[in-house]
């Protein structure tokens, strides 16, 4: 049943009209990777590496690694980083590496407004020889492991202060790759706010909502419970998909790692023993600014 399953997967994922766009549990605490906005949030260089094994014990079932840098410059209304994503799903294999460059309004002194932009390029792999067929002589899948390479570019708006944010992207909005790149571009807009219970203690609801055209609405609801800035424990929502676990843990000001666990809610669910998320981040005294420690749950 498992093979079965691979192989539909396999079909949808070459014949289906969207594009595969990465996904992940923990964008509220990684913003960069689906804002180029966020670009320079942090008032300090920000140096994130993540990891999603997804949908773990299902064949071909997507892997996804990346690394963020973003900071911001001695121009204080300027924020700049790179972002890069290694993505595997079945026999397809993508690389993608953007600029990011985000300009910051500042409004009534405790708000500002950032806009971003990001262009880079994808380097999308096919290797038709890791599938499994009775044929081995199939003459159409022999040596056919093409590579393409396509421009990118995205877009973002972000709203944040002391205690909230909020957000709405257009990561590729142009993908030269796909054929109606504008149509079947994700549009994500995020939320939040955080509320301080006492000096110790603090919640954060937050949410996303993504929509593709021709694809259900999916939202997720956050929930996320912080002490003394050091600990985080939370749980979401993704409609019709899953419940999510979170764990935050920080070192100190500057050093933090998050981890989070999905248990799924859909037919899949019976197949896979769920999907982990692991993400490390690290501060740098880059701005003559010290960082808010609020900063750790926002």
């Amino acid at each position: 049943m498992k093979r079965i399953l691979y192989i539909v997967f396999i079909l949808w994922a070459t014949v289906a009209k969207p594009q595969h766009y990465p996904g992940f549990s923990q964008y509220v605490i990684n913003g960069f990777i689906i804002n180029p906005a966020y670009a320079g949030r942090h008032e300090a260089m920000d140096v994130t590496l993540g990891h999603r094994q997804q949908w773990v014990g299902f064949d071909g079932a997507p892997q996804t690694t990346t690394f963020g840098l973003n900071t911001p410059l001695r121009i204080k209304s300027i924020g700049v980083g790179v972002g890069i994503i290694n993505d595997k799903v079945g026999v397809y294999n993508s690389q993608i590496l953007n600029v990011m460059y985000a300009y910051r309004i500042r409004i009534k002194r405790k708000y500002k407004l950032s806009l971003g932009l990001q262009n880079g390029v994808m380097i999308k792999r096919t290797n038709w020889d890791k599938l499994t067929r009775n044929d081995q002589q199939d003459a159409l899948l022999q040596n056919q492991n093409p590579t393409s390479v396509g421009f990118l570019s995205g877009a973002g708006i972000y709203f944040y202060g002391k205690n909230i944010f909020a957000g709405l992207s257009a990561p590729y909005l142009v993908n030269t790759l796909n054929k109606n790149f504008i149509i079947e571009n994700p549009i994500l807009a995020t939320g939040g706010y955080y509320f301080s219970l006492t000096d110790d203690h603090g919640i954060k609801p937050s949410f996303l909502v993504k929509y593709i055209n021709g694809s259900p609405i999916q939202g997720d609801i956050n929930v996320n419970y912080y002490f003394r800035q050091r600990l985080g424990v939370g749980v979401s929502y993704r409609t019709n998909e899953s419940i999510v676990g979170i764990l935050e843990f920080g070192i100190n000001d500057q050093f933090k790692f998050s981890y989070s666990y999905d248990c799924g809610l859909n037919r899949l669910k019976h197949y896979n023993s769920g999907s982990h998320e692991l993400l490390i981040r690290y501060y740098f005294g880059y701005s003559a600014n010290a960082r808010n420690p609020r900063a750790f749950a926002l």
